[in-house]
């Protein structure tokens, strides 16, 4: 009867090992996933192999820069890709999602290791007084639904998304208030121009 009561407290004793060993091994698989929050959608990525001097490149421009999570290209970008004028991008291109000053970045890289740009989303606080001043003339009757600050090579643009009941604009301001391109969609016509000078409605 003893020897029966010792083999099943070993059997036991087996089996509850294993259960946290199989547990274990699960805890780290689940390791490798990051979740990224872009502000709108929370999803979850798994960060990809970078080239070096790609990752060089970026923790030098970003030294601050946490939860960073890399992806290669994807279509579905946190701005209007074609109104900024970006160069076009594939799946061999990078991009890194990551958190600095308590603000959501993205930022891409082409697959040899050049930086295209980085938009971060920023608040009405945190756009120019001249563009503020512009929006204010030009789109009084008009909300702003969304800003986003945009750098490359050639300088700061911003994005703004102004809504006016079923009434959506999309500007592409630079810092001293020029909108430099237009996409609208105001009742019900499509609209979409490179504005002359400051000569907007």
């Amino acid at each position: 009867m003893k020897l029966r009561m010792m083999l099943a407290a070993l059997v036991f004793a087996g089996l509850a090992a294993c259960n946290n060993d199989s547990k274990t091994a699960s805890d780290n698989s689940d390791s490798s996933a990051t979740t990224t929050d872009t502000g709108n959608t929370s999803t979850t990525k798994t960060s990809i192999e970078v080239p070096a001097t790609t990752k060089t490149s970026f923790e030098a421009k970003y030294p601050a820069a946490s939860k960073v999570t890399w992806a290669h290209y994807e279509t579905d970008v946190p701005i209007e890709w074609t109104l900024i004028g970006w160069p076009a991008m594939d799946e061999g291109d990078y991009v890194a999602t990551f958190n600095m000053d308590n603000s959501n970045y993205w930022v891409w890289y082409d697959e040899n290791g050049n930086w295209v740009g980085t938009v971060s989303e920023i608040n009405t606080s945190g756009l120019p007084e001249a563009v503020n001043n512009m929006i204010k003339s030009q789109y009084a009757n008009y909300t702003i639904a969304s800003a986003k600050k945009e750098n490359d090579k050639n300088g700061t643009a911003y994005e703004v998304k102004l809504e006016n009941g079923q009434d959506k604009v999309t500007l592409l301001v630079d810092e001293t208030g020029k909108i430099m391109k237009k996409k609208a969609n105001v009742g019900g016509e499509k609209i979409k121009e490179k504005p002359a000078k400051d000569s907007v409605k």
